[in-house]
């Protein structure tokens, strides 16, 4: 059962900005510690485009809660990882799954600077059927 749905898109250039005036920062106030060790190891040239897919990503999963960041959920709530081929992988933190709703959520990422879009969905664990 389909739970929502959430899309989000960035200006890299945009991000590229805030990397100028704020280096670490911003990285410290949008990612998650798991997302901060990947960020450590990044090579300067990439710090934008993976900083900026994580915030669309985040932003396209709050939405498809219902919610948006900063209204029940928060950057750091949400955990962005990829599996050994690449697909991006969601985890949210315990502070907000304590929802009597288990869920799956579903993520695509794309970039072409100057923009990066992120695409969610959130549906049911449960098989329901509608009557």
């Amino acid at each position: 059962m389909l739970i929502g749905v959430g899309t989000d898109i960035v200006q890299i250039p945009r991000i590229e900005k805030i990397l100028h005036l704020y280096p670490e920062l911003f990285a410290k106030k949008i990612l998650a510690l798991k997302e901060l060790k990947q960020f450590a190891l990044l090579d300067k040239t990439n710090c934008a485009a993976f900083l900026a897919k994580r915030f669309a990503a985040k932003e396209a999963v709050s939405k498809a809660f219902g919610v948006g960041i900063g209204q029940g959920i928060n950057f750091k709530d949400i955990t962005i990882l990829n599996d050994d081929l690449g697909k991006p992988i969601v985890e949210v933190s315990s502070n907000y799954t304590n929802k009597p709703t288990p869920f799956n959520i579903h993520l695509s990422l794309s970039d072409d600077y100057p923009v990066c879009v992120a695409f969610a969905v959130i549906e049911s664990s449960y098989n329901v059927m509608p009557a």
